[in-house]
């Protein structure tokens, strides 16, 4: 048997008894926000070769035994996401005056109206992790918080500008980019505060 054969028994043997995820070197470097999501989810990260990666996907198209990969976690992850949409109309006299202060927290970061993101409501996000309070949904096209986080404006504003970053900059989490869209929302916020 080769080398290669004896490594795919074993990451079988480890898919079977613990729960982990398979990565690649370059997916570390590349994607550490769903590496970091894998890590919150409770998953043991194990470091693969590409080789072996090939190996875990060519095992799966032939019809056996499809170990969790990044890929497959990362869709493992978009599936975990179920929302319980909640209509303006419902909410109670508080959430509702937080909720009309979505355009004016827009504006403090030089989103405009017609470059807004729509931006929905839902008693429900994550069923693995119950501290999401918001995501952009690139499929939904829009911007879906968490209920509860309109129980106070800062809580809501954070959230709501935290996927406003990706939404309007196409940036993901842990990545330089991300930090500094975030940098430069703080800047102006401030300098609105500081200077109004």
């Amino acid at each position: 048997m080769q080398w290669i054969e004896i490594s795919q028994l074993a990451l079988n043997l480890m898919h079977e008894r613990a729960r982990v995820a398979y990565v690649t070197e370059e997916e570390l470097q590349t994607k550490p926000d769903l590496v970091g999501s894998a890590k919150a989810d409770g998953l043991q990260v194990v470091v693969i070769s590409e080789q072996q990666k090939e190996k875990a996907e060519a095992q799966a198209a032939a019809g056996g035994l499809e170990l969790r990969t990044l890929d497959v976690y990362a869709r493992e992850f978009n599936e975990s996401f179920q929302y319980q949409f909640v209509e303006p109309s419902k909410l109670n006299s508080q959430e509702r005056a937080i909720f009309a202060l979505t355009p004016r927290i827009f504006h403090l970061v030089d989103i405009a109206p017609l470059r807004a993101p729509k931006v929905l409501l839902s008693e429900t996000m994550r069923i693995t992790s119950t501290d999401t309070g918001g995501v952009w949904d690139a499929d939904l096209q829009a911007i879906v918080v968490k209920r509860d986080c309109l129980e106070t404006v800062a809580r809501y504003a954070g959230v709501l500008l935290h996927e406003a970053a990706h939404a309007t900059t196409g940036t993901p989490d842990v990545s330089r980019a991300f930090e500094n869209v975030l940098t430069r929302f703080l800047g102006l916020v401030s300098a609105r505060a500081l200077l109004s």
